[in-house]
């Protein structure tokens, strides 16, 4: 998850919290969420509190989602949802009900990249000083690396599309890859990450979603380059993420796989560990009994959890237990590992739709 910054607003208690989005069973129709912060105060668990509850689907639309992409946490009081949705947790409301790409946090604004039908594609911030949503009216205003490129998924192969400004657009590559379009499975979106302004790297999905390449293509030069190769048979709907990493450049996820990319070096290799933070790192692909977890290099335990229901602050470990059954998987509450104690506490929850992460309490 990313922590944009730190700032805590005055409790009488210290501590840490656990922001944790829980199903709501009473409106499962409207896909309704309830938001909890779990307290440990001294070392201790010292209860939940229920902070509100949000709908997810509204109109037959996604609305606010938390239990949709990542969730992030800003100033230790804002929940800025996988989807763009804002949510004021000191003062428990939705104060942004709209979408949006997050690209960053800045002070105190939120800054969006929207790509609307009607009204295009465009920047936006929301004050959090204020209350308000506002676009970016600069046209030189740029918050993302890159220029504007977008696969045309019409048919396989895929082609992928450079639109520069004020020009035609530009046919880059005629085939860019399949996205596994004889899969079973929905068709996720292929990630493009930005290197620089003129190059970027991204998937070349073959037409099953058991295989692909890493390519990097340089737009002012137009060439392209294999990086490496990924493949996995784990019967997993396939996932594909590019993302920033602590231990290494790129990391890029593939169903139960992770790899590390080193575009300047041109390298791609298989990672057997994710480094979560300076002292936590978790086996990527989980074994029979679950996946280890390392403190400071040390085996602290083993368990079956997904990697993005793993969360730590400098105090604390956090993840969703489950229990594993053929092919299926079922949830049986937190755990937490306390870093004082040096132990891990279970703790009885409810379906937990999404584990947010830590705030100063």
């Amino acid at each position: 998850m990313l922590f944009c910054s730190v700032w805590s607003y005055a409790q009488t208690n210290t501590g840490e919290s656990l922001i944790v989005v829980h199903y709501d069973a009473a409106n499962k129709a409207n896909l309704g969420q309830l938001i909890y912060r779990y307290n440990f105060i001294n070392n201790v668990y010292a209860g939940r509190e229920e902070l509100l509850s949000v709908v997810g689907r509204k109109d037959n639309k996604d609305y606010v989602r938390c239990d949709k992409g990542e969730n992030t946490l800003y100033k230790d009081r804002y929940l800025v949802s996988g989807i763009g949705n804002v949510i004021d947790l000191k003062e428990k409301k939705v104060v942004y009900d709209g979408t949006g790409k997050l690209v960053r946090c800045s002070n105190d604004s939120i800054i969006f990249f929207v790509n609307d039908i009607f009204k295009g594609k465009y920047y936006a911030y929301f004050d959090v000083n204020t209350n308000t949503y506002s676009e970016i009216k600069s046209l030189t205003f740029k918050a993302i690396k890159g220029q504007d490129v977008e696969f045309d998924r019409t048919k396989s192969p895929y082609k992928l599309l450079y639109y520069p400004q004020n020009k035609p657009k530009v046919v880059l590559m005629e085939d860019a890859g399949h996205g596994g379009v004889s899969s079973k499975d929905k068709k996720t979106d292929i990630p493009i990450y930005w290197i620089d302004n003129n190059t970027f790297i991204f998937p070349n999905i073959k037409i099953t979603d058991l295989e692909g390449s890493i390519v990097k293509y340089d737009i002012s030069t137009k060439t392209s380059k294999v990086i490496g190769t990924f493949n996995s048979t784990a019967n997993v709907p396939a996932t594909y993420q590019l993302v920033n990493s602590i231990d290494c450049y790129i990391e890029f996820y593939f169903k139960n796989k992770l790899y590390c990319i080193n575009p300047t070096k041109e390298t791609m290799l298989l990672s057997n560990f994710k480094e979560v933070d300076k002292n936590f790192s978790i086996e990527v692909e989980p074994k029979s009994t679950g996946r280890a977890i390392y403190y400071k290099g040390k085996d602290i335990g083993r368990n079956h959890f997904e990697i993005q229901n793993f969360k730590t602050s400098a105090n604390y470990a956090a993840l969703v237990k489950e229990i594993v059954m053929g092919d299926e998987s079922y949830q049986q509450g937190l755990w937490v590992f306390n870093v004082s104690k040096l132990k891990w506490e279970t703790i009885d929850a409810e379906e937990v739709a999404s584990l947010v992460g830590w705030i100063k309490k």
